[in-house]
């Protein structure tokens, strides 16, 4: 995965951000990006039901900075699973 340095891949709980298009993905990430809030583009994970197929993965710690940069920039029209755990995978298998 295409992560920012920053984030603790250790870490086990993370939020997502889904969306129901790519072009409201898009939008927030440059909002998310310009109000200087760590997160990776990553395909929306299979366990979740979303129209888009882009995802916004934020470390445990960005969560309510995205929130607050959300609220400020006034967007609606996504969905935030938290806490969002990733499973990891090893050849097809989960560990």
């Amino acid at each position: 995965m295409n992560e920012p340095e920053s984030m603790d891949n250790g870490a086990e709980s993370y939020g997502l951000l889904v969306f129901d298009s790519t072009n409201m993905a898009l939008k927030y990430e440059r909002a998310l990006k310009s109000a200087l809030v760590l997160l990776a583009v990553i395909p929306t994970p299979v366990e979740i039901t979303a129209e888009c197929g882009i995802a916004l993965l934020l470390n445990d710690s960005q969560v309510a900075r995205a929130k607050e940069a959300i609220e400020a920039a006034g967007l609606s029209g996504h969905t935030l699973v938290y806490p969002f755990e990733r499973k990891l995978v090893e050849r097809g298998k989960e560990v």
